[in-house]
């Protein structure tokens, strides 16, 4: 008996051992499973990263253009406002006032910094009477000193030119 019982001991270490050893190989599969998830994760979560920074690229991009599209117009739209006021009387009575208030600061600068010097004021407020002869029309239609000449015919020019009557 101690032949079967010896042997009923190796039978069982055998089975206890095989259990094990069937146990660890589970324990390795479900490893590897474990570790395969895992490595898939992480090149999920790097995929889905990468489409994050590329979306956020493209939401930059379109932020950008937006902004230039949208400044383009503002720009557009002040400059039209200003060609429409540039046309109104507001716009010239708005000018004349900046020109004369330029003109008062620099006749006071001219005053402080030469005050020997007299300064001829009446053209300011009140401009001088035209000569004789000189209508605000012709001031108007005067080109300047460079102005091509056209002769003008007068009426013994026009004789000459026709030539001798027989």
């Amino acid at each position: 008996m101690d032949m079967w019982l010896c042997m009923k001991r190796a039978i069982n270490a055998a089975e206890k051992a095989k259990k094990a050893y069937e146990d660890g190989r589970a324990r390795v599969a479900e490893a590897g499973k474990a570790i395969q998830d895992h490595a898939n994760l992480v090149k999920d979560l790097q995929a889905a990263e990468w489409q994050a920074m590329e979306a956020k690229d493209a939401v930059q991009v379109a932020l950008e253009e937006s902004e230039r599209a949208k400044a383009s117009e503002i720009e557009a739209a002040g400059q039209e406002a200003i060609q429409k006021y540039r046309h109104s009387p507001d716009f010239s009575a708005l000018l004349d006032k900046e020109v004369g208030a330029e003109m008062v600061d620099l006749i006071y600068r001219f005053k402080w910094y030469n005050p020997g010097t007299k300064l001829n004021l009446n053209f300011i407020a009140d401009p001088p009477p035209l000569p004789e002869g000189v209508t605000e029309e012709m001031i108007e239609e005067y080109e300047g000193e460079d102005a091509p000449e056209v002769p003008e015919a007068t009426g013994a020019e026009g004789a000459d030119a026709e030539g001798p009557s027989s």
